[in-house]
């Protein structure tokens, strides 16, 4: 390659690769030995040199003063040195500038595939510095592809992110092209596909989140102090401010939550309490177990433990589906929460326990449109008294009771335990921060 065309690959491969110029020439050097090893190891300490400037390429290699050459690859003549060093005496090394023909076309070739590979990991050495300052940022990306493991590859401008399955609500459903906000978790340098990876599930974002849409927040008028999130569900966050001007709460909410609203699109409607802090631990509880309205609370601090009692018909509120309420309250607080409905312990000793259970087997049947009450007497009959005997019942024997196919009894099986499965959490009342 001749100068003026290696001064342009040069200046076309920067320009291209917005890479600095001085690195693109090393990467050539460097890529040149590599091509040329084994004609250049007949060579003592070859050395490439680029002037970019001009496009000259120099080939550097030592040879040892001598009277007469026996070796031209690796001696020079006492004359010919002293043309270049006038000092130099028998028995000296010096370098000199060996014509880069030497190299042969074989190696001129090969320099072209090692130079892309290098010019390919200055990109990504480049790459990883940049994102790796950006990391705990919040960034605007564009839904490139769906990979087959579901994890997304996102278009952050010039670079690509991958957004893993294991990082997305599992709620989630994106769509080619469409425009998300990430959070930037951490670089891999040694990824074989996009290095920056990204995050939808982390509490992180919903700070950043509130960081860009709260202007107290930015300038740290109020300070977000904790965040409990179940991704694409519900979030909890405590807030407090440092200035008595200002209500936390009402500054993250916004007028009319405006504020709030715009992050809970953005999460895919993902359900945001806004929880003013308090270090006064049971008001810090009651308002962590928002929407439910608190009778008392009581801590145990040497057990880290509140004893919660929720006002009537707030039991359910207060613990949730599934017991996530209570579960994000617990982690926002700290505490394990112990949570009663207001006079529990006298109305449990005036229950009759087998009315309860035909009760909610009533209220399950009545969900699959089943009104008659001699149905229940039939179930008896065969052992099935509550929700949980209907969970092991036979389906064809449950389709001879309901004149029904063997699909539908299945399916009525199947949502019994969903129902017992909602029927223990709202009967659970012990929640730890440490339960996922």
């Amino acid at each position: 390659m001749d100068a003026e065309a290696l001064k342009a690959l040069v200046r076309q491969i920067a320009k291209e690769k917005e890479l600095d110029v001085q690195l693109i020439k090393k990467a050539i050097e460097d890529a040149i030995l590599a091509a040329s090893r084994k004609v250049l190891s007949q060579y003592k300490e070859a050395r490439a040199e680029l002037d970019v400037d001009t496009g000259l390429l120099h080939l550097w290699v030592k040879k040892t003063v001598v009277q007469e050459v026996t070796n031209p690859r690796t001696m020079i003549s006492l004359r010919d040195a002293r043309k270049i060093r006038k000092d130099v005496q028998v028995g000296d090394e010096i370098e000199v500038d060996e014509d880069p023909k030497v190299l042969g076309h074989i190696a001129a070739q090969n320099m072209r595939q090692i130079l892309a590979q290098k010019i390919q990991d200055a990109e990504r050495e480049k790459i990883c510095a940049e994102w790796n300052a950006r990391v705990g940022e919040v960034v605007n990306g564009t839904v490139q592809r769906i990979e087959r493991d579901g994890s997304l590859i996102i278009s952050l401008g010039k670079v690509e992110a991958i957004l893993p399955k294991r990082e997305m609500p599992p709620t989630a459903k994106y769509q080619q092209n469409e425009r998300i906000k990430v959070l930037v978790t951490r670089v891999d340098p040694n990824a074989r596909g996009p290095m920056v990876i990204v995050s939808r599930t982390s509490p992180e974002l919903v700070a950043k989140l509130f960081e860009q849409e709260v202007p107290e927040i930015a300038d740290g008028t109020v300070r977000i102090v904790k965040i409990a999130r179940d991704p694409g569900v519900r979030t909890k966050i405590a807030v407090e401010s440092t200035s008595k001007e200002i209500d936390a709460v009402g500054a993250c909410v916004g007028l009319k939550g405006s504020r709030v609203q715009m992050i809970v699109r953005e999460l895919d409607n993902e359900k945001i309490d806004v929880v003013p802090y308090s270090p006064k631990l049971e008001e810090f509880v009651a308002k962590a177990l928002v929407p439910a309205e608190i009778a008392s609370v009581r801590v145990i601090p040497e057990e880290r433990k509140a004893i919660v009692i929720v006002k009537e018909q707030n039991l359910s509120l207060a613990i949730g589906k599934r017991g996530q309420n209570a579960r994000l309250a617990a982690k926002l607080t700290g505490l394990t929460l112990d949570i009663h409905a207001e006079g529990e312990q006298q109305k449990l000793a005036h229950v009759d326990r087998d009315e309860i259970e035909r009760r909610y087997l009533a209220d399950l049947l009545s969900q699959k449109d089943v009104m008659d009450e001699g149905i229940l007497d039939q179930l008896a009959e065969r052992g099935i008294r509550s929700v949980a005997d209907l969970t092991v019942a036979d389906p064809h024997m449950l389709s001879e009771i309901f004149s029904s196919d063997v699909d539908w009894a299945q399916e009525l099986v199947d949502d019994a335990k969903n129902y017992l499965e909602q029927l223990e959490d709202l009967r659970k009342t012990t929640f730890s921060d440490e339960e996922s």
